[in-house]
Formats: C-alpha cells, sequence, structure tokens
C-alpha cells in the first residue's frame, strides 16, 4: 500500500509508461492477481529510473567490520 500511495502522489507531469506499469502491478499484488515480488521489482525499477532510490556501492569492510582498538590488540598479544 505505501508503494501505492507513493505512486499515486507523484506528479501526473513526470508521470510515464514506467510508472503506469509500476502502479499497474502495484494493484494488482495488493488485489491477489500478481505477486508481491513482481510488483517490488516494477516498482524498484521505476523508482531507479527517476532517481528516487539509487544503488549505492557496499560499504568497505574497514568501515563494518569489528573494531580493534589499541588496547585489545595488546591484550590479544599478551594472552
Amino acid at each position: 500500500m505505501d508503494a501505492i500511495e507513493f505512486l499515486e502522489e507523484w506528479p501526473v507531469e513526470r508521470r510515464g509508461l514506467l510508472h503506469a506499469a509500476a502502479s499497474d502491478a502495484c494493484y494488482s499484488a495488493y488485489d491477489g492477481r500478481k505477486s508481491v515480488e513482481s510488483a517490488n521489482k516494477a516498482f524498484t525499477t521505476w523508482a531507479r529510473r527517476v532517481a528516487v532510490i539509487e544503488d549505492l556501492p557496499a560499504a568497505p569492510r574497514w568501515m563494518t567490520g569489528p573494531k580493534i582498538s589499541k588496547i585489545d590488540h595488546l591484550l590479544d598479544s599478551q594472552g
């Protein structure tokens, strides 16, 4: 329902064929005529095309890995 509301609020002058396809897919999934997965795919395809969402590269391991401080390193080497 959130996707449907978002699509309905999208400015009319910026709608196109992909918007119509995404709307149709979302309504069809809501009614049970299509799978949620197909609606999600249609919505995300449209959203990427109009730059509502974008693919960001994964964060490097050094940004998300375990935090090791100097004290942790010293404790590991002593024990």
